[in-house]
Formats: C-alpha cells, sequence, structure tokens
C-alpha cells in the first residue's frame, strides 16, 4: 500500500505540467472603422519555465487576422509579445475571434486567445 502511494505521489507533478508561456492578458479588445486600415493587438508573455519555448504557429479561425510573433525562440525568462493585426472585414458590429499559440511543449494544449473588435461604419459628412 505505501508503495502504490509513493509510486502516486511521484507521478501526480507530471500529470500536472504548467504551460511555459504565462500571458500578461488573453483577451484584447480594439475599436475598428470602416475603411481605416488593419488594427492591431498586443498580447505580452514571459516565459516562466526553465527550458527555452519555440513558438511554432499562430493559427487564427478568419483570413482576417493574423499573428505575428516578435521572434520564435523564447529562453527561460524571457518576455515577448505576439502582435495580432485584423484586416476589418465590413460587419458591422461587435465580433469575438479565437486564436492559438502553438509552441514545442510536449503534451501540451495550444495556447487559447481571444480578440474582440467592434466595427464601426465612418460617418459621412453631410452636403
Amino acid at each position: 500500500m505505501r508503495t502504490s502511494l509513493f509510486i502516486i505521489a511521484l507521478l501526480i507533478p507530471a500529470a500536472v505540467k504548467a504551460q511555459a508561456l504565462q500571458w500578461e492578458q488573453t483577451r484584447a479588445w480594439v475599436e475598428a472603422v470602416e475603411d481605416g486600415g488593419p488594427v492591431t493587438a498586443l498580447y505580452r508573455f514571459k516565459n516562466t519555465s526553465g527550458n527555452p519555448v519555440r513558438i511554432r504557429s499562430v493559427p487564427t479561425s478568419c483570413n482576417c487576422m493574423v499573428g505575428k510573433p516578435e521572434k520564435r525562440d523564447y529562453a527561460p525568462d524571457e518576455q515577448g509579445e505576439l502582435t495580432l493585426i485584423y484586416s476589418p472585414k465590413g460587419r458591422w458590429g461587435v465580433h469575438a475571434y479565437r486564436f492559438y499559440v502553438v509552441t514545442d511543449e510536449k503534451g501540451l494544449r495550444p495556447y487559447e486567445l481571444i480578440f474582440e473588435v467592434n466595427e464601426t461604419r465612418r460617418e459621412k459628412a453631410a452636403d
């Protein structure tokens, strides 16, 4: 019985592996105006693990967004930024999009981040 408890105690930390990148925020909100061009949101993070982390990809849920990390590789305790560039599509109103940060961390899910935008029409000048 004691041997079984000892083995379980050894396995628990391996099963509860923390993700290396800790995000200052996982959600961003921006305003976008018709014909105003692309808008950006900044997501800051820190590699809090004792190992280097490589960002492999940043898949988005819409071809109107592109996620660009400032670089791909982050050393332990290094801080970084990921810029999300959004091109308004002419869909007026509030929209929320999910996108992901895929790293080389073994056995862990990608990081899920949220981008919210309020797209408004440009007011036309009165004649």
